[in-house]
């Protein structure tokens, strides 16, 4: 019996703003956003003493976009994109500021629109970043800050016939990690990534489509340098300087059917990756933060899942909702791999007049006991949902008043994917009212 989740408190405000300018061939804007948030860490109920732990968030974001379009050449517009993000959050035990992470990335993206050919049009164009990541305190992640330089190249092109459409593209990427702590290795990576595509009309509003792709990711910085306790996994995370690139060749397999009476997609996919990388518990216990300890591994594995949706009119007032998901995925040598969703279903409703809606739904998800070593398995649950919404329109506004009540039965239940499972369940029963205004 749980009862109230301590500490598990959540409180957030954020603030977007933005101007722009069009002219019949030039355009140019740009938008600020600020957020900023405290949230608790649940007491682990397995410590004698456990420490009240929260998280203190700010974040900035600066985007300017600029370019030309309608041109009367090879290019038919040009779009550049930079992005400023400052970020930096603290974590807070007992009141006290222990560790404050910073993560500052600048970054720039161009693109090129060609103008349509006969059959072929397509778009190119190159990106990079610079990110400066850092922590200090009392428990680093990582000594020193670490510089992530990364710049790409790419193109999509697109062939149009009558019945289907073929779409191929490709990207090359270089990242390279520069870490100011002499004891851990620089590293770099360059790989290619591309994909073929063809999407078949088969009948009015139904459609085929196939994908296959071959992908480069690079090791996240953060798999390769961690080194200490995370408050935001509850966990003591132990990265791998020596990892090696992911690579993964996949297929994608969609069918389709848009009409007025009828929505809905079926998918299914399969992924091969090789030195795929994942957080993986290790059953042992950091004495001086008493957080688990878990390792970022590499090895070869394979997924595959389906997922599918539909929306089916039965009459101007009512709409039948429906979908599911589900992925298997587990490593060559036959083990399954952590935090792994399990089989999940919704049965929904959708009632409608005029501006009023009203969408009840029933969330259905599987027991998981497909789990990795040292990883805890988790029971199945339903949950009972109801979203309304009222729209009064205006000719420049719109007044949206929202309310959402989650979990109605007040059902116990734990999601496989949180990383805090085993010391706090998912919320229990409640409501959410929203105003919501939208000036155009």
């Amino acid at each position: 019996n749980f009862g109230k989740v301590v500490n598990s408190f959540t409180r957030n405000a954020s603030f977007t703003g933005g101007l722009g300018y069009y002219a019949n061939k030039f355009f140019a804007n740009g938008n600020y956003n600020f957020y900023q948030s405290r949230y608790g860490i649940p007491l682990d109920f397995r410590e004698l003493d456990p420490e009240l732990r929260t998280l203190r968030i700010w974040k900035n974001d600066i985007r300017f976009n600029g370019g030309f379009r309608d041109l009367d050449s090879f290019i038919s517009s040009i779009k550049i994109t930079f992005n400023a993000s400052n970020y930096r959050h603290q974590e807070l035990a007992d009141g006290e500021v222990r560790t404050t992470f910073r993560n500052r990335v600048f970054s720039v993206r161009t693109m090129f629109d060609q103008q349509k050919r006969g059959k072929l049009t397509g778009r190119f164009g190159f990106e990079g970043f610079k990110r400066t990541f850092s922590t200090v305190g009392e428990e680093t992640l990582i000594d020193g800050p670490v510089t992530q330089d990364s710049f790409s190249v790419f193109a999509l092109e697109e062939l149009t016939f009558k019945r289907f459409t073929l779409q191929f593209g490709g990207r090359v990427e270089n990242n390279r990690y520069q870490p100011t702590d002499a004891n851990l290795p620089k590293r770099s990576f360059t790989g290619f990534s591309g994909a073929l595509g063809a999407r078949f009309k088969l009948w009015e509003g139904g459609a085929f489509v196939a994908n296959y792709s071959h992908s480069f990711r690079a090791p996240a910085l953060e798999e390769l340098y961690n080194n200490g306790p995370h408050d935001g996994s509850l966990s003591f995370e132990i990265g791998n300087p020596n990892l090696k690139a992911e690579v993964s060749n996949g297929i994608d397999l969609s069918l389709r059917q848009q009409n007025e009476r009828v929505r809905g997609e079926i998918n299914f996919y399969y992924y091969d990756l090789k030195n795929y990388v994942f957080l993986a518990p290790t059953g042992d216990v950091d004495p001086d933060s008493g957080f688990p300890i878990a390792e970022f591994l590499q090895g070869n594995s394979r997924y595959f899942g389906t997922e599918a949706t539909i929306d089916t009119k039965a009459n101007k007032f009512l709409n039948l909702l429906g979908g599911f998901d589900y992925v298997n995925a587990k490593l060559k040598s036959g083990e399954d791999l952590p935090r792994i969703p399990p089989f999940r279903a919704r049965l929904g409703l959708d009632f409608h007049y005029k501006d009023l809606s009203v969408r009840p739904e029933w969330v259905l998800v599987a027991a998981q006991k497909r789990v990795f070593t040292n990883e805890t398995p988790t029971a199945g649950y339903g949950v009972v949902n109801i979203a309304a919404s009222y729209l009064i329109p205006g000719k420049h506004y719109a007044n949206i008043f929202s309310v959402n009540a989650f979990n109605l039965t007040n059902q116990l239940y734990f999601n496989h994917l949180s990383f805090i499972k085993d010391i706090s369940p998912g919320i229990g029963r409640g409501v959410k009212f929203s105003y919501t205004i939208r000036i155009f």
